[in-house]
């Protein structure tokens, strides 16, 4: 490619752009872009033994480049670039002192894909993505360093004296793929300093926004709070940056040798206690309600406002499902959040429950009737109700016996005949090639801080997500989306119906009691939660790794002293294809009469027989 671009200017690059479809040209000239722009618009690259088939190019003359290929007016909050650092003399200082003979490190020089490296204080051992505290360096970080340390603590920039520096030298082509620097194993406060060529280190946040930051020579980024936590940062591999010139305008420059000193305290937590120090899957009863109550009810109780302040209109397939319901019916929605699909249909009579207080006191606010209960042991009466809504609860139970008991407590206030309606999250992200919402890049909105929400904001998605959406729940079951942005309807999406399940095997009898047998238990999934594992947080915006883990999310309206908002960690169980039919079939005098697949989550309409 760069062959055939070059004959209308011979100082031209190519910049291709992660996870997109096109990719820019530049050249040094104005006049060169123009010509090149005419002549190959429509041009045919023939087949060769790289291209399986011809391809044809189409090319456009632009004036300006997106925020990604150039450097971005805002910076993530928490970022603190210091330019013009340290001086010529000082840089040169430090360079010299790098003794690159002895950098070669024992198991790990392999996979650094030939980048020069090397460790002071502590080993980061790559293949772990951590440090052994106990297992210290001959040589700690040397003196020369020590200047420039002190100034930045003295002047509270850090608030820890790094123990840990690392040395990379990048060629020209070479990058950094992106990452959140270990969380457990080092302190808040990174410090790099860049030396010799300037590059562009890219920031993305977790709901799809991505600033550039341009790094010159002899310049400093602390990574603090936001950056440091949520924000992952990289750097594209190529030769040549998109830099801005004094009068306002861009110029390519080419990328030379760069040497980055990476500064950081470490946490002296071992690996082992930063791995056991996460929950895992319980396997019994009673640490299963206690990994609930810290990872459900006592986050949903936190965040309880914000949360409802990201609840807008009611999906389709769920209000359908209510105005198909005949007058006069009794409605009861189990884990109702702050009361959103109440009014639907309003010749309902209508009471929600939900397990958190400060949820169930804004419903109570707008003037519908709700109490404050638990899915797993519902105070009304048996056999009354004509429907149920519980909409994003069951999948925030640990273990496969406490969600069979869910279900058998929705059928036990149904009448014979009436009908409950469940959604769960779906680990199925992407259907016959087709992604949710969830899996789905978010533009970069130019309303970044209003819409700064959380590190795995648009975690759960009950698949209202999209754009600049936040999804949530518990208990409190349901999904809501926050935007600033032009609110978006599902009017136009069609469910995915995934079949009809009308079967007659032996069911499981319904018990209010605790020790109900493994015999009454069917097994739904590979992945059971009765295998004792770890939970992981997840990644957000990417396919899931495991059935049972943790979901972020960050609290808007609060602030630390550190400045940077609180990240609450929710468990969640997503469900494998036909995992809540099997479920809701295992469960005596249920019938499952409709499933289907709704952008990422999977849904049942249940009959009580």
């Amino acid at each position: 490619m760069i062959e055939l671009f070059s004959h209308y200017g011979s100082n031209c690059d190519v910049f291709m752009i992660p996870r997109k479809s096109y990719s820019y040209v530049c050249y040094r000239s104005i006049a060169e872009s123009e010509e090149a722009c005419k002549h190959l618009n429509g041009h045919k690259l023939p087949a060769n033994e790289h291209r399986p088939n011809e391809v044809v190019l189409y090319t456009f003359f632009v004036n300006e480049v997106g925020q990604s290929v150039s450097p971005s007016r805002d910076r993530p909050p928490g970022l603190i670039l210091i330019e013009d650092a340290v001086t010529e003399e000082y840089a040169a200082e430090i360079i010299k002192s790098v003794n690159w003979q002895d950098s070669d490190i024992k198991g790990q020089q392999g996979l650094l894909k030939h980048r020069r490296v090397k460790h002071y204080g502590y080993e980061f051992k790559y293949d772990i993505n951590n440090v052994d505290p106990d297992d210290p360096l001959p040589d700690g970080i040397p003196d020369v360093y020590k200047p420039m340390l002190d100034r930045l603590l003295d002047n509270g920039v850090i608030k820890y004296y790094p123990d840990q520096l690392t040395v990379n030298q990048y060629q020209p082509g070479q990058g950094i793929p992106p990452h959140v620097d270990t969380t457990t194993a080092f302190e808040d406060g990174l410090v790099s300093l860049s030396l010799g060529s300037q590059v562009l280190m890219e920031f993305r946040h977790p709901d799809g926004r991505h600033l550039s930051v341009l790094l010159p020579p002899r310049s400093l980024l602390i990574m603090t709070g936001e950056s440091r936590y949520i924000w992952s940062h990289g750097i594209t591999p190529r030769k040549s940056d998109i830099v801005p010139l004094p009068d306002g305008g861009l110029t390519l420059l080419q990328r030379g040798v760069r040497t980055s000193f990476t500064f950081r305290k470490i946490t002296g937590a071992k690996p082992s206690q930063q791995n056991s120090d996460k929950p895992s899957v319980p396997c019994d009863d009673s640490t299963a309600a206690e990994l609930e109550k810290k990872h459900v009810y006592q986050v949903y109780e936190e965040i309880a406002d914000h949360f409802s302040g990201t609840r807008h209109t009611p999906w389709p397939n769920i209000a359908e499902f209510l105005k198909q319901q005949a007058p006069g019916s009794l409605l009861v929605d189990i884990g109702c959040g702050n009361g959103k699909y109440f009014g639907v249909n309003k010749d309902l009579f209508e009471i929600g429950s939900d397990r958190s207080y400060n949820l169930a006191k804004i419903v109570q606010e707008r003037n519908f009737q709700v109490y404050v209960g638990d899915i797993l042991s519902i105070p009304l009466r048996d056999g009354v109700f004509d429907v149920c809504l519980c909409i994003a609860v069951i999948h925030h139970l640990s273990t496969e016996e406490r969600r069979r008991r869910a279900v058998c407590e929705l059928l036990k206030v149904l009448r014979p005949g009436g009908q409950a309606l469940i959604y769960v999250w779906a680990m199925e992200q992407e259907v016959n090639k087709v992604k949710s919402k969830y899996l789905k890049e978010n533009k970069t909105s130019d309303k970044a801080e209003e819409n700064s929400f959380s590190t795995h904001e648009l975690s759960e998605n009950l698949n209202e997500c999209n754009g600049n959406s936040e999804c949530t729940y518990h208990g409190t079951g349901e999904v809501s989306r926050n935007t600033s942005e032009k609110e978006e309807s599902m009017e136009n999406e069609t469910c995915n119906k995934v079949g009809i399940q009308e079967k007659t095997e032996q069911k499981s009898e319904c018990s209010n009691n605790d020790d109900n047998s493994e015999e009454n238990v069917r097994t739904v999934a590979s992945n059971s939660s009765s295998d004792l594992k770890t939970l992981e947080v997840h990644v957000n915006r990417t396919q899931f790794k495991q059935q049972d883990l943790l979901v972020p999310w960050q609290l808007k309206s609060k602030q630390t002293k550190s400045g940077s908002a609180p990240t609450f960690h929710r468990f969640y169980h997503v469900f494998q294809k036909g995992e809540l039919e099997a479920l809701c079939e295992s469960v005596k005098n249920c019938k499952v009469i409709k499933s289907y697949y709704d952008q990422g989550n999977w849904a049942v309409v249940l009959e009580k027989l």
